[in-house]
C-alpha cells in the first residue's frame, strides 16, 4: 500500500526510515543454523522491492530467505473459549514485520473504538519484529504473534486494550499457510453465520513469488523470514477455509482481474485498491460502525469499506467491490473482446490504448497495471472495427454493471472503475502461468499488443 504508500512505506509527510542491515549477531546466529541461506549475496532492496519498504536509494540487505525454526508451542494467554455464534466474524491479518508496524497500531486503535459487538466479532493477529526500516518500539516492543478479540476501549493507550488470546513467539506472517491457521483458529473460537478475512500489509497485485523477495508483487512481506504470499497462495488459504463471505486487501495495487479471478468461488465479495493505498488505509471505526448499522449482508459488509475508505483521502484513493460470482461472466465477454481485436487484426488499436489509459504507476513501477475499463473504452473510440465496438461496450457495461458494485475514487481517479490489469508494454513474466487467469486470452492479448 502506498502509505503514504503503502508500497513506499512513510513517504511524504511520513518521511523515509532507513532500514538497517541484519546485524551481525543475527548473521552469525543464521549462518550457525542455516548456512546456506546465510551465504547469498547483497541485494538491493530500493529496487526489487521498490514500493514495500521504507529506505533511502542505495541501501543494501543480504538476500536471505530464512527458514523459520520449528515454533515453540503457542502459548495461551488465557485460551480462548469457543463463544456462541454472531452474524459476522471479521478476521485481520495485520502484518506488522515490515516497515507498516506503526500503522498497525493506528488501525488497531480504529478498531478499538468501536470493538466486537452483539452482532460482529473482530479478531486480529498482530505480527511484529525489531531491525526493520520503520520500526516501532511502543506497547512493550514485543515480537512474535499475538491473536486478540477487539473490545471497545474509551481511552486507548499507546498499546492493545483488548485482551491477547494467544501468543506465538516464533511465527512466519509470510507464510500463508501461517494465515490459514489463524482462519481456522479464529473461525473455530468465534464461529458466525458468516466470515470476513483481510490480508493487511504491503501489497502489488499478482505474482508467484519465491522467498527473497525478488519482486514487490504479491501481499503480506516478513522481513525477518523473507517470505510473501503469491495471488495462488491467497487462492489456498480461501480454498483452505472454505466459504468466506467477504475478502479485502488492505493493501495497495490488489484489486487486479488476476487477483479477483483467482479467488472466485471462495468468497461472494472482493474489496481492494487498484491504486496504492496510504499508510493508515481503510478507516476501521468508520467500517465498523457502518457494518453495525447496516443490515448486515454480504454486499453491505464489503461496501462499508469502500464507503468509508475514499472520503479520508481528497487525492490517491480508489476502492471497489467485485461480486466473485461474476467472474466467469467477465472472463467471456473479456475472451470475446480479445477474439474480436485479434480476428480485426487491430493490435496496434489496443496497444495506442494500452499506453493511454489509467495506469497506478507509484515511483516509476506498477505502470503495467491499468485500469481494463478504460483500457476498453479506449479501444472502442479508435477502432474502425463494428464487431470489436460491440465487443468492447459489452465488456465495459459488463464490468460496470455486473461485476464492480461499488467503486469510490477520489478526484484525480475519475478513469479507474474498479478492477486493474496486467498490461505491460515489453515482457512478459512466465509467473502468469501459474495464475488460474492464464487459461483466459488475456495473455495472447499481452503479446498482440507487444507486435
Amino acid at each position: 500500500m502506498q502509505k503514504d504508500n503503502r508500497q513506499d512505506g512513510q513517504a511524504g509527510k511520513q518521511g523515509r526510515n532507513n532500514m538497517i542491515k541484519i546485524t551481525m549477531l543475527t548473521v552469525l546466529t543464521l549462518a550457525a543454523a542455516f548456512p546456506a541461506a546465510a551465504s547469498s549475496q547483497d541485494l538491493d532492496l530500493s529496487q526489487v522491492y521498490s514500493l514495500a519498504s521504507d529506505m533511502a536509494k542505495g541501501a543494501t540487505y543480504g538476500q536471505i530467505a530464512v527458514p523459520m525454526p520449528v515454533a515453540a508451542a503457542p502459548v495461551q494467554v488465557p485460551a480462548a473459549n469457543k463463544a456462541a455464534p454472531k452474524k459476522w466474524t471479521i478476521m485481520v491479518y495485520l502484518d506488522g514485520k515490515n516497515s507498516l508496524e506503526k500503522f498497525v497500531y493506528t488501525n488497531l486503535h480504529q478498531m478499538e473504538a468501536v470493538g466486537s459487538t452483539d452482532k460482529v466479532n473482530v479478531v486480529v493477529e498482530v505480527g511484529r519484529m525489531n531491525g526493520q526500516g520503520g520500526d516501532f518500539t511502543g506497547d512493550g516492543n514485543w515480537t512474535g504473534c499475538r491473536r486478540f478479540l477487539i473490545t471497545k476501549t474509551a481511552k486507548p493507550t499507546d498499546g492493545i486494550s483488548s485482551p491477547v488470546l494467544q501468543t506465538i513467539p516464533v511465527c512466519d506472517m509470510g507464510d500463508y499457510n501461517h494465515a490459514i491457521d489463524f482462519g481456522k483458529w479464529a473461525m473455530t473460537s468465534y464461529p458466525a453465520e458468516h466470515y470476513m478475512y483481510v490480508l493487511w500489509n504491503h501489497g502489488g497485485g499478482w505474482v508467484a513469488t519465491t522467498p527473497g523477495f525478488t519482486n514487490a508483487k504479491a501481499i503480506s512481506y516478513d522481513e525477518e523470514t523473507k517470505h510473501v504470499m503469491s495471488t495462488p497462495q491467497m487462492g489456498k488459504i480461501m480454498k483452505a477455509l472454505g466459504h468466506i463471505d467477504v475478502y479485502g486487501s488492505d493493501a495497495c495495487l490488489m484489486q487486479m482481474a488476476e487477483v479477483a479471478y483467482e479467488l472466485r468461488g471462495q468468497t461472494d465479495f472482493v474489496v481492494g485498491s487498484e491504486k496504492t493505498e496510504p499508510g493508515t488505509g481503510w478507516d476501521y471505526t468508520a467500517f465498523l460502525k457502518k457494518v453495525n448499522a447496516s443490515g448486515l449482508t454480504a454486499q453491505e459488509v464489503a461496501n462499508s469499506v469502500v464507503d468509508t475508505y475514499t472520503p479520508q483521502y481528497t487525492t490517491g484513493a480508489t476502492l471497489s467491490t467485485i461480486k466473485s460470482s461474476a467472474m466467469d461472466g467477465f472472463a467471456d465477454k473479456l475472451n470475446s473482446f480479445v477474439a474480436a481485436v485479434e480476428t480485426a487484426n487491430e493490435g496496434k488499436v489496443a496497444a495506442a490504448a494500452r499506453e493511454s489509459s489509467q495506469n497506478f504507476m507509484a515511483q516509476g513501477s506498477f505502470k503495467e497495471n491499468k485500469d481494463l475499463y478504460d483500457l476498453v473504452s479506449l479501444v472502442a473510440a479508435s477502432s474502425k472495427d463494428a464487431t470489436v465496438k460491440t465487443a468492447a461496450r459489452n465488456l465495459m457495461t459488463y464490468i460496470s454493471g455486473t461485476l464492480v458494485v461499488d467503486n469510490k475514487v477520489s478526484k484525480d481517479y475519475v478513469k479507474a472503475h474498479g478492477i486493474a490489469i496486467y498490461a505491460p508494454t515489453t515482457g512478459f513474466s512466465k509467473d502468469y502461468s501459474a495464475m488460474l487467469f492464464a487459461d483466459t486470452k488475456w495473455p495472447g492479448f499481452i503479446k498482440l499488443m507487444q507486435k
